[in-house]
C-alpha cells in the first residue's frame, strides 16, 4: 500500500498514469498539511507501507511572507518523518534545487546547501528533519519541473505564445529543466528497485541531463511550437532576472548533476532537450 500526498500536482498526475501498485492519493483537501496535529491520525487510517510526498508550497515569492511555507515545507515534513520513522516505513520526499545559492552550478549531493530565499530555506529544513529522524528515506532534489498539466513554466510560455503576448526570458538564470513525466518514471523505477535492494536510502539529485538559461529555454519551447505548425507573431526579449522585480531572490545557476541516482538505481536519465521534444509532442 502506497500513500501519495499531493494528488492534484503535476508530478502526481504523471505518476498516476504509470503506477500500478495499490495506492491512495490524498489532496490538500484530504490532508491539510498546515494542520500538523491531523497528519499522523489521517496517515494511520490508511496504514501505508510506503509514503511518497509530492506535496509542497511552491509559491516562491509568496513564501517570503506566507507562514504556510514553513508549515508545509518544514513542520509538516517533520511530522511525516516522525510517523515514518516510528513505523519503519520508507519515505520518498521531493525537494528542490533552490536549497543552493547558485554560485557554482552543476551541484552534486556532496555540495553544501545555502538557500537564498525563504522557500529554499524551508525546503532545506524539511530535508534536515527527514535526515535527522528517518533511517529509510529517499530525498530527491529536482529542478525546473514542468509538464502539460496545470500552472508551470511550460504552460505559461505556451499560453502567452498562443495569446500572441510578447515573451521575456532571463539570460542570467541557469538550470536543468526536468519534465514531471521523467521524474514520475524515475520514482516508479526507484520503488520497484527498492523492493529488492533496501540499501540505497539517502539523498539524490534527479533532473534531466544538461543545463540552459531561462531565455534559451523559452526560445526552445517557441521553436518547437513553430516546428509543430503553431505559428504566431511574438518576440522574445532577453532580460535579467532582476528586471522581473520579484520578491524572492533567485539563485543564478542551480543546474544539477544526477549521476548518483543513475548509478545507484541503474537508470538512464534523458537529456533535457530530448525530453522537452517528447513532451511537446503530446500537446
Amino acid at each position: 500500500m502506497i500513500l501519495v500526498l499531493g494528488k492534484n500536482g503535476q508530478l502526481s498526475k504523471e505518476f498516476q498514469k504509470i503506477n500500478k501498485e495499490k495506492t491512495v492519493y490524498l489532496s490538500s483537501q484530504d490532508l491539510d498539511l498546515t494542520k500538523i496535529d491531523s497528519i499522523a491520525p489521517i496517515i494511520q487510517e490508511i496504514s501505508p507501507n510506503l509514503i511518497v510526498n509530492f506535496s509542497a508550497y511552491n509559491a516562491v515569492d509568496l513564501a517570503e511572507e506566507d507562514p504556510k511555507n514553513i508549515l508545509i515545507n518544514s513542520l509538516a515534513i517533520k511530522e511525516i518523518a516522525r510517523y515514518s520513522s516510528e513505523r519503519e516505513i520508507p519515505l520518498i520526499h521531493i525537494s528542490t534545487d533552490y536549497v543552493f545559492d547558485g554560485i557554482k552550478g552543476k551541484y552534486t549531493e556532496d555540495d553544501s546547501p545555502n538557500p537564498l530565499n525563504k522557500y529554499g530555506k524551508a525546503k532545506l529544513d524539511g530535508e534536515n528533519h527527514i535526515k535527522s529522524i528517518c533511517k529509510k528515506y529517499f530525498i530527491i532534489r529536482t529542478s525546473w519541473l514542468y509538464s502539460i498539466h496545470g500552472d508551470n513554466f511550460l504552460t505559461k510560455v505556451i499560453g502567452m505564445y498562443k495569446n500572441k503576448s510578447d515573451l521575456m526570458g532571463a539570460y542570467d538564470l541557469i538550470g536543468s529543466p526536468t519534465s514531471a513525466k521523467s521524474l514520475a518514471y524515475a520514482i516508479k523505477h526507484l520503488i520497484e528497485f527498492n523492493k529488492e535492494n533496501e540499501k540505497n536510502f539517502g539523498l539524490f539529485h534527479f533532473s534531466n541531463k544538461g543545463a540552459i538559461s531561462k531565455y534559451a529555454f523559452v526560445e526552445k519551447i517557441i521553436s518547437l511550437l513553430i516546428s509543430n505548425g503553431d505559428i504566431q507573431e511574438v518576440s522574445i526579449k532577453k532580460v535579467r532576472n532582476i528586471d522581473f522585480n520579484l520578491a524572492a531572490q533567485r539563485p543564478y545557476n542551480t543546474s544539477l548533476i544526477s549521476n548518483k541516482f543513475a548509478k545507484k538505481f541503474n537508470y538512464k536519465i534523458p537529456l533535457w532537450e530530448d525530453e522537452l521534444k517528447s513532451i511537446m509532442g503530446e500537446i
